[in-house]
């Protein structure tokens, strides 16, 4: 928990926390919005997240080939992580380009290669699902995602149905128990 309350603390020194009635991607509503694109534009909460993030999921930053974002919300997280660990970093675009190579992966990586997909916020897990769909049939190797807060609304079970575990810095339930005690 203790965890949660430095998370926590820091998203709403930010502003990245807001209250009110929100409709999320998913098209939910929620009384909770968690903006985690604002992170970036303040470097010492984002190296605190991403170091938070590398060293709670060190075992498989450390194992992967390469670090693979979800356009556009999870490319920042990926970068950080990727520097962090020395690894090549990529993304997965919501759909094909039409123009250019027409790619959906923007990666430089060897067939097989293993990759952890990285992204902020899960939610029903449908961006995650298919980027994990758009990597397996690049032919890349996905078991595992992380994000930084799991609303714990469906993306569990949807990614453990493809066989990928998702990993989180935090969960929807554990931010509304440090938000009382702020």
């Amino acid at each position: 928990m203790q965890v949660a309350r430095i998370v926590v603390k820091e998203l709403a020194s930010i502003g990245a926390i807001k209250r009110g009635r929100f409709v999320l991607s998913s098209g939910k509503t929620s009384d909770i919005y968690i903006d985690l694109r604002l992170v970036p534009s303040h470097p010492p909460v984002f190296k605190l997240l991403l170091g938070l993030a590398y060293f709670l999921h060190k075992d498989i930053v450390e194992t992967v080939s390469a670090i693979i974002g979800v356009a556009t919300g999870g490319i920042p997280w990926a970068v950080g992580l990727g520097l962090l660990a020395s690894k090549p970093v990529g993304y997965v675009r919501p759909q094909k380009k039409e123009h250019g190579r027409g790619r959906v992966v923007e990666a430089d990586l060897p067939t097989r290669s293993s990759v952890l997909v990285v992204d902020d916020v899960a939610t029903t897990g449908r961006s995650l699902s298919s980027a994990v769909d758009a990597l397996r049939g690049e032919g890349y190797r996905v078991r595992e995602a992380l994000v930084i807060v799991d609303r714990e609304e469906g993306a569990r079970s949807e990614l453990e149905r493809k066989g990928v575990k998702l990993r989180y810095i935090i969960t929807l339930s554990q931010l509304r128990e440090a938000l009382e005690d702020l």
